[in-house]
């Protein structure tokens, strides 16, 4: 996985999401609107399927999977 750029990509955007999505669940506005941490949590799981789509075609992920 480390030799993709596009998998090292990938797996940064999705590590970001899941910090915002983290970040606002925990946060005050989560108790007044939980409205936003859906919304970071929709854009998490994007991340994770985008993620995920990849690394089942890459050949640079199959050959770790070996």
């Amino acid at each position: 996985m480390r030799n993709c750029p596009e998998c090292e990509s990938l797996s940064q955007v999705f590590e970001s999401k899941q910090t915002g999505y983290f970040a606002a669940r925990s946060a005050v506005l989560y108790q007044i609107s939980t409205e936003f941490a859906a919304k970071q949590q929709v854009d998490m799981e994007r991340a994770r399927n985008d993620m995920e789509e990849h690394l089942s075609v890459c050949s640079f992920a199959a050959e770790v999977r070996i």
